[in-house]
């Protein structure tokens, strides 16, 4: 904006643009960066790798990668910066929900992604896995 201002021979402060900006409820945000893992995660993904350090390319062509995530819709997740009062503006009363989601992927590129309902618990996994990726080729997971 400040550049396009320029050529049309105006002058303005970025601060100006954010102020105008952010009195129209147009808000900058950056994701919040996650904390470095915790120092046994670090280890046990360190002996991981060393283990399979000279596995040949067979070995991971046949090797299936999964994880989930959940997706907070309306509400508050973690207490952080990011959730103070000030920093956010009401949109539902009594939080709204969340999606939770898993996937896969392979050497041979991505796998499937499933929408979970409710809490995943071992059988729904087994349940998923089965269905979407194990009738496919025989992984290791």
């Amino acid at each position: 904006i400040q550049v396009d201002l320029q050529t049309q021979g105006t002058t303005i402060s970025t601060h100006t643009i954010l102020h105008q900006l952010n009195e129209k409820g147009f808000y900058g945000r950056r994701p919040r960066e996650r904390e470095r893992e915790r120092e046994r995660d670090k280890k046990a993904w360190l002996e991981f790798a060393k283990t399979h350090l000279n596995k040949p390319n067979s070995f991971w062509e046949n090797v299936l990668w999964t994880d989930e995530t959940k997706l907070e819709l309306f509400g508050k997740g973690e207490k952080n910066e990011a959730f103070k009062e000030k920093n956010t503006v009401p949109a539902v009363k009594h939080g709204g929900g969340s999606l939770m989601f898993w996937g896969c992927f392979a050497a041979s590129g991505t796998g499937c992604l499933e929408s979970v309902h409710g809490i995943m618990k071992s059988g729904d996994y087994q349940g998923i896995v089965t269905k979407l990726c194990l009738c496919q080729r025989s992984w290791v997971l």
